[in-house]
Order: structure tokens, then C-alpha cells, then sequence
């Protein structure tokens, strides 16, 4: 548990203390483990404030995967045009992404959101949800809008990046989990490109005799 300075009344700050401190303890002790008294103790909150913000815990996960912590929110934002940052959507894409695991503040809070909501049915929708409407949202303004594949090629570019980050940040296989960032960007990105490339396209089975 966290050292605090002591238990903090309900202004507007305390919502946002109560989500980190659920955040903290689905990291370390999984979904199903964690409770509403727990929450509140570690927040340093009575259990009444934990219900009034969230109603329950599921409304707590569901805050966490909705909100500005949540990687899925990447995919809500208009990528930049090439023209205007001189890189290509490819590479905004992952740097944007991957930069949320990187830094040491949000990584922990991201493993918590994809290790609950892989672990639990309930959960895994509230992430599923989630995660698919960022997905559909993000294709919808990307270079590739208009192409009538342009949400499979959005999943699929966006599941290619979920893989990579759990990968790297929650599994640490090597040798991912031990490149510095800017070599594994490099590794990254050319292969997110060619899979939002217009000259990619599905494979035809072979005609069976």
C-alpha cells in the first residue's frame, strides 16, 4: 500500500484518487480479489464515496477502461497528416499508442485495465466494448476512411499493436521487453505500415479440385 497524507475529504480529486487506487490494486491483486473496502482503505476514502463516484466495481473498471488513462484512447484521436508532422500514420500511430506504456506513470494503470479485463467474462466485455468503438472511431478518420475495409484494417492494426504491448510491458518476453524504446519503434513500425498499406490485401484460398 501507498503512503498517504491522511484520509481525504470528497472534493473533486478524490474520484480521481479512488480510480488509481483501484487501478493499483487490480494490477497486484487481480479483479476478482479486490474489493470495495479495499479501494476505499487504500484511497484513504470511506466505502460510501467508492459507491457514490461508481455505484459497484464493475462501474469502477468501466470509468477506468473509459477514461483519458485507458490506451483504447489512442484510438479516439485524428492522427495528424503526413504533410503537417512529416512522418507517416503508421508511425504516429505507434509511437502514440506505445507511449502510454512506456511511461512509468500510466503503464501500471494500463496493465491493470488488460489484466482484469482478460481475466473475468464480465470485464473482458466492458474492455471489448471499449476497445472496438476506439477501433471503429479511429478508422473513421484515419488516411484509409474511405476503402470499404477500412475497420478490418483498423482492427487489424490495432490488434497488432495490443499484441506487441503486452508482449513487451506485461508479459517482458525478451528479447522486446529489453530493447530501448526507439529500437523497438523501428522493428514496429514497418510492419504497421505494410499492414495499413493500400497494396495489402487477403490472401485468396486456392480454388480446392
Amino acid at each position: 500500500m501507498r503512503a498517504r497524507s491522511g484520509r481525504r475529504p470528497g472534493d473533486s480529486g478524490t474520484r480521481e484518487q479512488i480510480l488509481e487506487s483501484a487501478l493499483q490494486l487490480f494490477a497486484d491483486r487481480g479483479y476478482a480479489r479486490t474489493t470495495i473496502r479495499a479501494i476505499a482503505e487504500d484511497a484513504q476514502v470511506d466505502p460510501a464515496l467508492v459507491h457514490h463516484f461508481f455505484d459497484n466495481k464493475e462501474g469502477v473498471f468501466d470509468a477506468a477502461v473509459n477514461s483519458p488513462l485507458s490506451v483504447s484512447s489512442v484510438f479516439d484521436e485524428m492522427p495528424p497528416s503526413v504533410e503537417e508532422t512529416g512522418t507517416s500514420e503508421a508511425s504516429w500511430l505507434a509511437r502514440a499508442y506505445l507511449t502510454f506504456w512506456e511511461n512509468e506513470e500510466t503503464r501500471h494503470g494500463m496493465t491493470a485495465i488488460y489484466r482484469a479485463g482478460l481475466a473475468d467474462s464480465a470485464t473482458s466485455e466492458t474492455l471489448r466494448a471499449r476497445v472496438e468503438a476506439s477501433t471503429k472511431s479511429w478508422a473513421a478518420s484515419s488516411g484509409y476512411k474511405d476503402r470499404p475495409d477500412a475497420e478490418t484494417r483498423a482492427a487489424l492494426a490495432s490488434g497488432h499493436l495490443v499484441g506487441l504491448a503486452l508482449m513487451r510491458y506485461v508479459l517482458k518476453i525478451h528479447p522486446l521487453a529489453s530493447m530501448d524504446f526507439e529500437e523497438f519503434l523501428a522493428w514496429v513500425v514497418p510492419a504497421l505500415e505494410q499492414r495499413l498499406s493500400s497494396e495489402l490485401e487477403p490472401r485468396t484460398a486456392p480454388a480446392q479440385d
